[in-house]
C-alpha cells in the first residue's frame, strides 16, 4: 500500500515538471533570417535585385522607395512585410535546384515587375541571397524586354551585381526560354521533353504521376475531334488511331560505341532538365521495363527494325503495283516528315522506333511507373513504357521518360489513306 502511494507521488511531481512542446506552425513563415547584412544592387532604374535581408529592412526599403516585392523564396517574407500597407508582394515559391521548375513563373514575374514600373512603384526582386533564383528572374526579364540571348542578358546583370549566379538548371531553363521567343510555348519539341523530364524526376519520387504534372499527358488523337490532324498513326490490327504526327518526339542517333559503354548499363538516368545548346540532352543510364542491361524496344517486343528505315505498313494486300506504290509513298511521307522536324543543324533524326507523347488513352500510366502499352479498342500489344528508367532506341540512343510505339504494330497514314478506309 506504501509502495502504491509513493509511485503516485512521484508520477505528480514528474508530470508537473514537464513542459509540453508548443504546436509546429501549420504554415510556413519566416520571422528570422540570416541571409548576411543588406545587399542590393539596381539593375535598371527602379529596379532592384538583392537578397532576403533586404527585402525584410522597412529602413531599406523606404530609402530606395520601393514598394513592390516578388521574392524567390522557399518560405514567404515575415509578417510585418506581407502585411504592410504600402507594400505589394507577391512570392513565388521555388527551391535553388537544378530541377526546380521556374520558367513556368517567367511570364508572370516579367508582367509583375512591368506593371509595377508602369505604376512609377520601385520594384525589388531577391530571394535568399540574391544569387540564383531572383537572378533567374531578372534575367529572364531583362531577355523578354530587351530581346536578348541569354549569355547578354546574363552580363547585362551581372555589370550591376557581381556574383550573380544562376545553378545550371536554371541556366538551361533561360536557354530554353530564349528559344520560345519569350514565351511559353507548349507545342515545343524541348518544352515538352523539359515537361516530360520533370514527370518522370515527379513520379520517381512518389511513385505516380502526380497531379500538378498531368498536362504532360495530351488528349486522345483517337476521339472524335473538330479539327483532326490528317496525318496519324494506326493500330496495325484494328486501324484504331492511337497518336497524331504532333505527338511524335524525336530524337537524334547515338553512336554505337558510346551507346554500348559497358559503364552506362544498368543505371538509372539522371533526372535532369537540361537542354544542350544545338543538341539533344544525353541521358545517363539504360535500364527499362526492368531488364538488366537497358530495354531496347525492337529487341524487347521481338522485332527486327532494319537499320536506316522505319517499318511503316498498310492494309496488307499481297502483290500488286498500287500497294506498292502506296507504300513507297508513305516511306518518302515519313522520310519527309523526319527530315523537315530536324534540327538546326540540320542532324537527321533516329527514324527507327515511335518515341511519343504520353496520351489519355494510355491508363497504366497514372498509376504505374513502367508498364507495357496496349490498343484501347483490340488490347495488342503496342509497345511500352517508363517513367523512371532509360530505353535505349535501336540507334542507341537512351531516352527518359519513354514512350514508344513498335512500328511493326503501327502504321503510318495519311489523309489520302483515311478517305480510302473511311470510304
Amino acid at each position: 500500500m506504501s509502495m502504491n502511494e509513493g509511485i503516485a507521488v512521484v508520477t505528480k511531481v514528474v508530470s508537473t515538471g514537464v513542459r509540453r512542446a508548443p504546436e509546429p506552425a501549420t504554415v510556413l513563415t519566416r520571422e528570422d533570417l540570416d541571409a548576411g547584412p543588406v545587399s542590393l544592387d539596381e539593375i535598371e532604374p527602379g529596379l532592384w535585385l538583392g537578397n532576403a535581408s533586404a527585402a525584410a529592412d522597412v529602413g531599406t526599403l523606404e530609402r530606395h522607395t520601393i514598394r513592390s516585392i516578388l521574392s524567390v523564396d522557399s518560405v514567404p517574407l515575415p509578417v510585418h512585410i506581407t502585411d504592410h500597407p504600402n507594400l505589394r508582394v507577391r512570392h513565388i515559391q521555388a527551391a535553388d535546384v537544378p530541377r526546380e521548375d521556374l520558367i513556368r513563373h517567367f511570364e508572370d514575374s516579367n508582367r509583375f515587375i512591368a506593371d509595377s514600373l508602369a505604376e512609377g512603384r520601385h520594384v525589388l526582386v531577391h530571394c535568399y541571397f540574391g544569387v540564383s533564383r531572383s537572378a533567374t528572374i531578372m534575367i529572364a526579364y531583362i531577355m523578354q524586354k530587351y530581346r536578348l540571348g541569354y549569355e547578354a542578358a546574363f552580363q547585362r546583370v551581372k555589370a550591376k551585381r557581381r556574383f550573380v549566379m544562376p545553378n545550371p538548371g536554371f541556366v538551361n531553363q533561360l536557354k530554353l526560354y530564349g528559344r520560345m521567343a519569350y514565351r511559353i510555348d507548349r507545342t515545343n519539341e524541348r518544352y515538352k521533353l523539359f515537361r516530360l523530364r520533370l514527370a518522370g524526376d515527379n513520379v520517381r519520387k512518389a511513385k505516380r504521376l502526380p497531379t500538378e504534372c498531368m498536362d504532360v499527358v495530351k488528349p486522345d488523337p483517337g476521339v472524335t475531334q473538330e479539327s483532326p490532324e490528317p496525318y496519324v498513326y494506326r493500330c496495325r490490327k484494328c486501324r484504331r488511331v492511337v497518336a497524331s504526327r504532333s505527338n511524335l518526339l524525336l530524337h537524334k542517333p547515338k553512336s554505337a560505341t558510346v551507346a554500348h559503354s559497358p559503364a552506362k548499363v544498368g543505371r538509372e538516368p539522371e533526372a535532369t532538365l537540361e537542354e544542350e545548346e544545338g543538341e539533344e540532352e544525353e541521358q545517363e543510364g539504360t535500364g527499362g521495363d526492368g531488364a538488366e542491361g537497358g530495354s531496347r524496344p525492337h529487341e524487347a517486343d521481338g522485332e527486327n527494325v532494319p537499320d536506316g528505315t522505319m517499318a511503316t505498313g498498310s492494309s496488307a494486300v499481297d502483290g500488286g503495283g498500287v500497294n506498292e506504290l502506296g507504300e513507297k509513298v508513305r516511306r518518302c511521307s515519313i522520310s519527309s516528315e523526319h527530315s523537315n522536324r530536324s534540327s538546326e543543324k540540320d542532324t537527321p533524326m533516329c527514324n527507327k522506333i515511335f518515341f511519343i507523347e504520353p496520351l489519355a488513352w494510355m491508363t497504366d500510366i497514372y498509376r504505374n511507373t513502367q508498364g507495357r502499352l496496349y490498343c484501347p479498342k483490340c488490347t495488342v500489344k503496342l509497345g511500352s513504357f517508363n517513367w523512371v528508367m532509360a530505353t535505349k532506341c535501336p540507334c542507341g540512343a537512351e531516352i527518359f521518360p519513354a514512350f514508344y510505339l513498335v512500328p511493326s504494330k503501327t502504321e503510318y497514314s495519311t489523309v489520302v489513306q483515311n478517305v480510302q478506309v473511311t470510304v
